[in-house]
C-alpha cells in the first residue's frame, strides 16, 4: 500500500501555514473492507493525511529557520473530531497551521474539508528527529535514505520534476 496521503502541497508558508490536498480515487484499497455499499475513508487515514501534512510543514519550517533536517514523527493527536464521511471521488483538502516549534516538539492544528464542509479536525504533536544526530539509532545508509526520501516526496508533492 502507497502511504503518502498527499497529493500536493498547494501552500506553503514555513512557520506558518500549509495547505494541500488528497483526492480520493473510487478505487483505493480500503474501500473494499470499509464499507462494501458504503464506501468511506477510515477517519484514521484522514487523520494521517492531516498529520502528513503538518509533518511537512513542521520539517519546512526547521529547516528555514536553523538549517537542520529533522523527520517530524508523530507523537500524540489531542481534540480529533470527525464531522462528515469522506467517500470516493472527494477532494480532500488539508490546512494545518503552525502552533509552536520548538528543538525537539512541535504541534499544529489540522482541518480537513471536502468543498465547503469541514471533515475532520485535529491538534497533532510530534517529537522531532534531529536526522544528524541520530547516529545511535539511524546507521549513515538509514540516513540517506531519509533525505533521499524526504527529498523525493517533496519533489513530488510541490510538483517539480522528479
Amino acid at each position: 500500500m502507497h502511504f503518502v496521503l498527499i497529493d500536493r502541497i498547494d501552500r506553503l508558508e514555513p512557520g506558518v501555514r500549509a495547505e494541500g490536498h488528497k483526492l480520493i480515487a473510487p478505487d483505493e484499497d480500503f474501500f473494499r473492507d470499509h464499507f462494501p455499499g458504503y464506501p468511506i475513508v477510515p477517519g484514521v487515514l484522514v487523520l494521517e493525511s492531516i498529520a502528513q501534512l503538518g509533518g511537512r510543514l513542521v520539517e519546512a519550517s526547521v529547516r528555514e529557520a536553523s538549517g537542520r533536517r529533522v523527520l517530524p514523527v508523530l507523537a500524540k493527536i489531542e481534540r480529533a473530531g470527525f464531522v462528515q464521511p469522506v467517500r470516493p471521488g472527494d477532494r480532500l483538502d488539508l490546512v494545518v497551521d503552525a502552533v509552536a516549534i520548538a528543538d525537539d516538539a512541535a504541534r499544529v492544528s489540522g482541518t480537513a474539508r471536502v468543498g465547503p464542509r469541514k471533515v475532520a479536525s485535529a491538534e497533532i504533536l510530534y517529537a522531532l528527529l534531529d536526522v544528524a544526530q541520530a547516529g545511535e539509532r539511524i546507521d549513515g545508509a538509514g540516513i540517506a535514505a531519509l533525505h533521499s526520501w524526504s527529498d523525493r516526496i517533496w519533489r513530488r508533492l510541490l510538483g517539480a520534476p522528479q
